[in-house]
């Protein structure tokens, strides 16, 4: 049987640059049972193959109708269902991905050093969730209707030594109650890493600051907020422990004295207070 393999984000974002987890592990699941596998660049050709699976993350992305009724067709993703996109069959789900499904695709494209960064996350990356879920149920959110953050999958199911880089999908890591012995097992690869999705700031504290410097963040770290406070919180911490650079989704330039007026408002525990004075 021959499998078709559709990133619908990759052929209509032209400046899209990151793997499709879905079909990476979807590749990695079929290749096992003995099946070719194959990334179309194109629609053109979706007629030659026995199952054609279509994945998309973003709502704006356009697939073909035509391709979507095809009677061989299986399409998922958030782009397509959002909130309510159904998951992977457990066995796919926790497969390791096919980390070469795109590697002809990268070959054509990634010519010249300038182009090979470009294509960084496809070539150095080991990428996946070590955590699933928020608490936050933001009404703009496809977590919105997730209940809490709980463990995913094991950093060893998704993490290929040959490869000098992690990257975690995470929705929000560290309000998973176990993200410290989590954390342990990113730390003792010695391989840089980010979270991409963000970390959020409004629950940080002292101990994951420290110990997010203390590992080897790559390119910095980037955090997600809603309220002012929470930029000058995590401005404060970081000045307080040292090397750590960040980068925020809003950049707050503030007055030394707003700043300390803002402090002494923050909605800290008396704990975190501490860490200020």
């Amino acid at each position: 049987m021959r499998i078709g393999i559709i990133d619908a984000d990759l052929l209509y974002r032209k400046r899209h640059r990151f793997p499709n987890l879905a079909c990476m592990k979807l590749s990695a699941y079929w290749k096992e049972q003995g099946f070719e596998t194959e990334l179309l660049l194109d629609y053109s050709q979706a007629g030659e193959y026995d199952r054609l699976y279509v994945s998309k993350v973003f709502t704006d992305t356009f697939v073909p109708e035509h391709i979507l009724t095809r009677e061989t067709t299986v399409y998922g993703g958030t782009g397509f269902f959002y909130d309510k996109a159904p998951v992977l069959p457990e066995a796919i789900e926790h497969h390791t991905p096919d980390y070469h499904l795109y590697d002809q695709m990268v070959k054509e494209h990634s010519e010249g050093e300038k182009k090979k960064k470009e294509f960084q996350f496809y070539t150095e990356y080991s990428i996946g969730f070590l955590t699933r879920g928020c608490f936050r149920k933001c009404s703009f959110c496809v977590n919105k209707n997730s209940t809490g953050a709980a463990p995913a999958s094991p950093l060893e199911e998704f993490y290929d030594p040959s490869r000098k880089k992690l990257c975690f999908l995470d929705d929000n890591f560290f309000a998973c109650a176990g993200w410290e012995k989590i954390f342990s097992s990113v730390l003792e690869t010695g391989r840089r890493f980010q979270f991409r999705q963000g970390l959020d700031l409004r629950i940080m504290q002292k101990r994951q600051m420290e110990l997010l410097a203390s590992g080897k963040l790559d390119n910095g770290m980037i955090f997600a907020f809603d309220l002012l406070w929470s930029s000058i919180f995590v401005t404060l911490m970081a000045n307080k422990i040292g090397g750590l650079q960040f980068g925020i989704y809003r950049n707050c330039q503030i007055s030394s004295r707003v700043f300390h007026t803002a402090v002494a408002a923050l909605p800290l525990t008396k704990a975190n207070r501490s860490d200020f004075e």
